[in-house]
């Protein structure tokens, strides 16, 4: 049975030609799945909102998310794609390319899109492991408490094997992406998720998606959203967020916040 056509918002009038024909082709491929869109993207291991993103021309995407993505249609299609991989991924090199600084290929449009990915700070360029690292070394020589942590990053059982009050406790549902991404190595689409929740999420989120994290043993991806909270230009922003670590009795994460913020703020 023929997959029925999609219904697709209309794209960004100021992305490249490039980039629409990208977007293009990959919707054109998508419609040869007949699941939906959540259920492609988990098993391309992604956040359904990345691949939405991608298939409205929010950005750009990873070669490997590409790749993964193709990959799971593929096997559902009930004959050959209307476009190969090489093609989708020579588009994307061509969709990539940029001429000046002021150009906006490849990074999120300010227009409401859920999945903003490519941050403007200096927060990403670095892994989260190597900077939550850094954090606790220069604390500990200006004098600051900061909790030590474990470098380990473990992947959360699956639901059927957790005690139901820890699985209640994974309140940010992004806490199983994060930890796959780390365990497969892909660190980069970690930090882009964690960098989002540090400086898009409410106090109340960043709350919920720290402790799932470190509920999970996910401890330096909690410590990383802290790092990316506490470098907002909105210092009212993080003092609120500190406020809601504090009432909600989260005392090691306010010393971490204060920590990262003192740094920030130097």
């Amino acid at each position: 049975m023929t997959p029925k056509p999609k219904k697709w918002k209309e794209l960004p009038s100021d992305i490249s030609a490039a980039h629409r024909a990208l977007v293009t082709a990959m919707r054109e491929v998508r419609e040869c799945s007949p699941r939906t869109q959540a259920e492609i993207a988990a098993d391309a291991h992604q956040a359904a909102t990345t691949l939405s993103n991608h298939l409205n021309g929010g950005r750009i995407p990873e070669e490997t998310l590409l790749q993964d993505f193709y990959g799971v249609v593929e096997k559902d299609a009930a004959g050959p794609l209307p476009h190969t991989l090489d093609t989708l991924l020579d588009l994307r090199v061509h969709a990539q390319k940029r001429h000046c600084d002021c150009c906006s290929i490849g990074y999120p449009h300010a227009d409401g899109l859920v999945d903003t990915e490519v941050p403007a700070s200096r927060t990403v360029r670095k892994p989260p492991m190597a900077r939550a690292l850094r954090l606790r070394r220069r604390s500990r020589r200006r004098g600051y408490w900061v909790p030590q942590g474990q470098m380990r990053v473990p992947v959360p059982p699956a639901e059927g094997d957790r005690h139901p009050a820890e699985a209640a406790e994974l309140a940010w549902p992004e806490t199983g992406v994060v930890a796959r991404y780390l365990s497969d190595g892909r660190s980069r689409d970690a930090d882009l998720l964690l960098w989002r929740a540090g400086v898009s999420y409410s106090a109340d989120d960043i709350v919920k998606a720290v402790g799932s994290c470190r509920s999970a043993g996910l401890r330096d991806a909690a410590e990383t959203i802290l790092l990316n909270a506490a470098e907002r230009a909105d210092r009212q922003a993080v003092l609120n967020i500190t406020a809601a670590f504090s009432k909600a009795g989260r005392h090691e994460d306010v010393a971490f916040m204060l920590a990262a913020a003192i740094q920030a703020s130097g």
